[in-house]
């Protein structure tokens, strides 16, 4: 638990810093292709084998929601020590996850002769897992803007003056439901994840026009830093309703 979420005790600006987080370098995410038995025919009835896939890209979506908030969490807190959690918990799990279902959809898609509607549920998959990527991607861009930006009250918890900590929660929900639509094939979760979509530009068009209000030469540099970490949630709740509509 403290590897995904930090030294407990360090809540303020203290600790190792995004200079000193150790970068993926070629060939760190040790996986062993094997171990995921591919074949050029389902082992099983084919709807298990979709099941299994389903559920690895659950899984998948729901480690992207808790690195997106740990990131968001991070940068909001000047919190050193949780940015360099999420660049680790990237690593060890979303990384490892992706490549995963990466390679389930392509074996499955490409290799079996799948019908064309159960090849379709594979190919959404893979479509999805890639919308997931680049979410993973923006959470560990917030996560980057750490050491740069200073908010307001850093210390009083789930408070910020951008609602950013709200923001997130809604962001990750999105994303949660429509993974969920696709999973169970119930598209009120995908309209759901549209509608929210209404607050998070509610928030966001406030946060703007805050820092636009807001902004001199003095601040500009660690504004733009905020407008940039602002900007990420937003447009990963985009990503959020570019798949509901995939879906739909």
């Amino acid at each position: 638990m403290l590897k995904i979420f930090g030294k407990k005790s360090s809540q303020g600006p203290a600790g190792g810093g995004i200079s000193k987080v150790a970068r993926p370098e070629a060939f760190t995410i040790k996986i062993d292709p094997l171990k995921f038995k591919l074949s050029t025919r389902p082992a099983g009835p084919v709807h298990e084998q979709l099941e299994t896939l389903k559920q690895k890209l659950t899984k998948l979506s729901s480690n992207v929601e808790n690195n997106l908030m740990l990131a968001i969490r991070a940068a909001t807190k000047k919190n050193l020590d949780l940015a360099q959690s999420a660049f680790e918990f990237d690593m060890e799990y979303i990384q490892k996850g992706k490549f995963e279902v990466e390679y389930m959809c392509l074996a499955y898609s490409c290799f079996q002769e799948l019908k064309p509607a159960e090849k379709a549920v594979v190919d959404t998959a893979r479509q999805i897992m890639q919308k997931l990527e680049t979410i993973g991607q923006y959470a560990l861009n917030i996560a980057d803007k750490t050491e740069y930006i200073q908010l307001a009250n850093i210390e009083i918890l789930h408070k910020d003056e951008y609602d950013l900590k709200p923001m997130g929660d809604i962001t990750a929900e999105m994303i949660k439901k429509v993974v969920e639509a696709f999973v169970s094939g119930n598209i009120k979760h995908a309209d759901e994840t549209l509608v929210m979509m209404n607050e998070i530009q509610e928030i966001y068009d406030k946060a703007v026009d805050k820092l636009k209000a807001e902004t001199t030469d003095e601040n500009i540099t660690n504004f733009t830093g905020i407008l940039s970490v602002v900007d990420h949630v937003k447009m990963t709740a985009d990503i959020s309703c570019d798949i509901a509509r995939m879906l739909k």
